[in-house]
Order: C-alpha cells, then structure tokens, then sequence
C-alpha cells in the first residue's frame, strides 16, 4: 500500500539552519514540550489507510529526538482562502525558531489520485527569529515554488510491510489503540529514508503517531494534536 500525505518530517527540510549557539530560553521551551503527557486514550479499529478529511483549525506537534539533539516541529491549517488551505508551520529548537505558512490548493487532490503535480502554491510568508516577516509570491515565488511543492506533494510514505492494525502505543499525546504498524520509505528531496511507524486515524494531517529512522535512529513522536483551536501566529 502507498499513502501520499502531507507529513511534518517533508517540512523540515524547508527551514535554514539556525545558529549553532544554545539558547537558554529556546533551551526550556524544547524541554517543556518534551514533558507533555496525556492521559487521554483513542481506539481505532481495522487498519490505517488515508487521513481524516482536512479542516481548519487542525494540527500536530512532534517532538524529534535524534541523538542529543531535540526539536519540535508543529503543523497547523490555520485558514481558507477560496480553494487554498493555509499551513502554519513552526520548527523550534534550542538553536533557534521559524514559522512559515502557505497558501496550498490540490491536497484533496493528491490524496486521492497520488499525483503530487495537483498540488500548487500560492504565497509563502517567513517569520525568523527576530520578527520579520517575508513574503513570496508571483515571480519571485516561482523560483522557488518547484522546491516547496517537492517538500510538500513529493514525499511518498510508502508502507513496503504493513503489519496490520492492533498496536497500542504511548507517546506524550495520549495512548493510540489500534495503530497500523508498518515499515515504510519516505521519498523526499534530499534522499530516501526507510523507518518503522505507527499511524492512527484520531491524528490530523498525517495520521502519524510515531517513527523510528532506520537510517540514524531518530524518533518522531507525536506530543500534542487537536481538530479545532489552531490559529495563525502572524
């Protein structure tokens, strides 16, 4: 089985690099987000196979561990704008912070027929860390644009072993009954990486609960996610 999802781990890679001093304050902010934990409980039966339709007001928070290194990375639909749904995305690390959102048209699209050229781009806005706020679009945007959609429609989770449903799971978002576990290849701009992962139907987005990187270790966990209550940040 292959799933085409907008996933945070694509989002990733459109961030620069942050600064490699700690800072204290960012420091915290990671480690209070690391020490979530939900009691909350949601079951699921048969096996995972495609999202829940998207809405505004969706999102997820990960934590990502890899190594000694922590970050957190949230995804959140934050508007409607005619055909397009708006995407809020924040990475943060002790290192540093960046927000981004963007205007996006064809996600349905590329849920159902797997075609990722459905998806399109309609603006780019960039917060950094000191505030400003950029934004792409038109001429400029198209330089650019061939890049984001890749990062967006080309990632491919493709579940090479399904290994059914019926796993139990605790992360710091609560205990997920009835997660498919399956070994998959997410196809991405900067390579290929294979891991094992647990996907739910109770999460937005992307249905992920967690992954592990068969490549370097690193785990994706899923830390807080809700249907309703996000919003945008700028």
């Amino acid at each position: 089985m292959q799933i085409r999802v907008f996933s945070i781990l694509a989002v990733v890679l459109l961030f620069s690099a942050c600064a490699a001093s700690i800072d204290p304050a960012l420091q915290k902010r990671v480690g209070d987000w690391f020490g979530k934990s939900s009691s909350q409980t949601y079951d699921a039966t048969g096996t995972f196979s495609r999202v829940m339709p998207y809405a505004v007001g969706q999102y997820v928070v990960y934590g990502i561990t890899d190594g000694e290194d922590r970050s957190v990375m949230r995804t959140a639909i934050v508007d409607r704008e005619g055909d397009a749904w708006v995407l809020e995305v924040a990475a943060l690390a002790p290192t540093g912070e960046n927000v981004m959102q963007m205007a996006v048209t064809g996600l349905e699209d590329v849920q159902e027929s797997m075609d990722p050229e459905r998806l399109d781009i309609k603006w780019v806005r960039m917060k950094t860390g000191d505030g400003e706020v950029q934004k792409f679009d038109g001429m400029m945007l198209g330089m650019m644009k061939g890049t984001y959609k890749k990062a967006l429609g080309g990632l491919v989770v493709n579940f090479r072993q399904n290994m059914g449903g019926g796993s139990a799971v605790r992360v710091p978002a609560g205990t997920f009954n009835g997660c498919t576990k399956a070994t998959a290849m997410v196809e991405t701009m900067m390579g290929d990486f294979e891991s094992e992962g647990y996907w739910h139907p109770s999460v937005p987005l992307n249905g992920m609960v967690r992954s592990v990187s068969q490549d370097d270790g690193s785990v994706t966990e899923l830390i807080e996610f809700g249907v309703t209550g996000a919003k945008k940040s700028f």
